[in-house]
């Protein structure tokens, strides 16, 4: 009789892991999809403020999401060139960069599904990162439950800085006709 049970001699069912695999991927699949959704609406922003005669030359272009966000966020705040179209925008864009690391972690970190004995997933992210020429180690455990509850809250700050921006884009896009049509 063997009184230590080694791991790999357990044969445990493939299929329930396999299923928990696929919904984790859906779910990042999610929450990616909010993220980019909401970067897509930053980079249409920052064009069309960029476009604007004048104060438009005053706003960067840069090659880094995490950059044009910053660049949005000096365009819209209080001094930047565009305060007065911003309003409401800066609070939006604050709601969604709440979730910059997570965004991060989501992106670039490998994930490990573990189930629980219902079959409910906990998912495990690690992410090595380069910090002041260090190696940075993170860690994120997210439950299912947590996981949804996370998922919802990106996706609400996502569609609300989705319609913020759109507004912004509106309404310079009628003050650009308004001023091409005064004398």
């Amino acid at each position: 009789m063997k009184a230590i049970t080694h791991t790999q001699d357990l044969a445990l069912p493939f299929q329930p892991f396999a299923n928990a695999t696929s919904r984790v991927n859906e779910w990042r699949g999610r929450c990616l999809d909010s993220f980019t959704r909401a970067e897509a609406a930053v980079t249409e922003c920052l064009i069309a403020l960029a476009e604007v005669e004048g104060k438009g030359q005053q706003v960067r272009l840069p090659h880094l999401v995490g950059q044009r966000l910053d660049a949005l966020a000096q365009a819209v705040a209080a001094g930047g060139p565009f305060e007065a179209e911003g309003t409401g925008a800066s609070l939006a864009l604050e709601r969604f960069r709440v979730h910059d690391s997570f965004r991060n972690m989501l992106c670039h970190g490998v994930g490990k599904v573990t189930l629980d004995p219902q079959g409910t997933w906990t998912l495990v992210l690690r992410l090595a990162a380069l910090r002041s020429r260090r190696l940075s180690r993170d860690t994120l455990a997210l439950t299912e439950a947590e996981a949804e509850q996370l998922q919802a809250e990106v996706g609400r700050a996502s569609k609300g800085l989705c319609s913020r921006l759109g507004q912004v884009r509106a309404h310079v896009a009628q003050r650009s006709k308004q001023c091409a049509a005064a004398p």
